[in-house]
């Protein structure tokens, strides 16, 4: 578990840098990284290593080199798709996708995302859903992502009337019988997890 208890320096700081890369460290999978020979495999089976400002073994050479903030401001972790690909061939068994969500969750805390990215908006959106029906709905998700960000909404209105006229988009949020056990668990896990 990790020390909750720990002043907070300013972003940026020696110390600072340190407190993050031990919680990634503490993170389940966290230290694998240590194990990381920096074959790139990982890189070259990723579906988008052209779209991420750093391929993941170079991200995990900067958590290494105790560049946290740097690694926090990068793209990648947000252009994983949870293909599993850079999991399944890493001679080293690490498990990338895992810790790419936990850098995830330690950037939107920490409240640093890379400049111009909208999946992070999508990520607090998505999670607020859970926390609050169980479960997503893909319109009021879709609805609410379309009203941070109007321009992007107006490119997926066909693919939103496709999934209209096959009747997979729906309108009303669909509840788990009491979604307040999985906003407990939710908030169980993130205390665990801090």
């Amino acid at each position: 578990m990790l020390n909750n208890n720990i002043e907070k320096p300013s972003a940026g700081s020696p110390q600072r840098e340190l407190q993050w890369q031990q919680r990634l460290y503490e993170t389940p999978g966290g230290r694998e990284i240590l194990g990381c020979i920096q074959c790139g495999t990982c890189s070259a089976s990723c579906p988008l290593t052209d779209q991420m400002d750093h391929a993941p073994r170079e991200l995990f050479a900067l958590v290494r080199d105790g560049a946290m903030e740097e690694v926090l401001r990068s793209n990648t972790p947000w252009f994983c798709v949870s293909c599993y690909q850079c999991m399944v061939r890493c001679p080293r068994e690490i498990p990338v996708t895992d810790i790419m969500y936990a850098l995830k969750r330690m950037a939107a805390e920490a409240g640093i995302f890379p400049k111009g990215h909208k999946m992070p908006g999508l990520y607090k959106i998505f999670n607020q859903d859970v926390a609050r029906y169980g479960k997503i709905t893909g319109s009021i998700l879709m609805g609410r992502y379309g009203l941070r960000h109007p321009v992007d909404m107006a490119s997926k209105m066909g693919t939103g009337l496709g999934l209209l006229k096959t009747r997979r988009f729906d309108f009303t949020p669909q509840k788990m019988v009491d979604p307040r056990k999985i906003a407990a668990l939710l908030k169980r896990k993130r205390t665990h997890i801090k």
